[in-house]
């Protein structure tokens, strides 16, 4: 079993990587092969609206985003892990979920194999973590949209710096039951 995470932060050792590193722990814990990518250090252009990936069921952009169309497709599980920027995912997860269009066929079925788990790992300054999660909801409608499976959200509050994440012991307790579930 595989399990790709895909941290969309700024910060390759930030709060959202500390976050996302305890379930992909989890999850290797119970033998899943884990990979993850810093979004930030590879080239992803944006969605070009070409339409070219309908035609041919892959997107023409030859960037970073071709090595992640496989590992995505292979995949039983993704993270996708994000802090929140201006109430939403940061423009590098964005441009890379804007980029799984080719995942979806022409008559809207999707290429990707059912059952695909997702784990939306959010990590946040401000402390109510309520105060986003309607966004994130919609973001996980729109991957079943793709095909993606069932999707778990997992949001941390006041979380400046990893440290802060580091000291909230329910939400480490969380997202090591999320990379569990990921990897059954």
């Amino acid at each position: 079993m595989k399990i790709v995470a895909l941290n969309g932060s700024p910060r390759e050792q930030g709060s959202t990587s500390a976050l996302m590193n305890e379930a992909l722990k989890a999850a290797k814990e119970r033998g899943a092969e884990v990979k993850a990518y810093f979004l930030n250090g590879m080239k992803i252009k944006g969605c070009q609206s070409c339409y070219a990936c309908r035609a041919h069921g892959q997107c023409v952009l030859q960037d970073d985003m071709q090595e992640l169309y496989g590992e995505i497709a292979n995949a039983a599980g993704i993270i996708f892990a994000t802090p929140v920027y201006m109430w939403q995912v940061t423009a590098q997860l964005k441009a890379a979920i804007d980029r799984l269009y080719p995942f979806l066929k022409p008559d809207h079925s999707s290429y990707l194999a059912p059952g695909k788990k997702v784990l939306l790992a959010v990590t946040q300054g401000r402390p109510d973590t309520t105060l986003f999660h309607h966004y994130f909801e919609h973001v996980g409608k729109n991957l079943s949209f793709l095909g993606f499976g069932e999707y778990k959200i997992l949001i941390a509050g006041g979380t400046h710096k990893p440290e802060e994440l580091l000291e909230q012991t329910a939400v480490l307790e969380d997202a090591r039951r999320m990379g569990i579930w990921l990897a059954e």
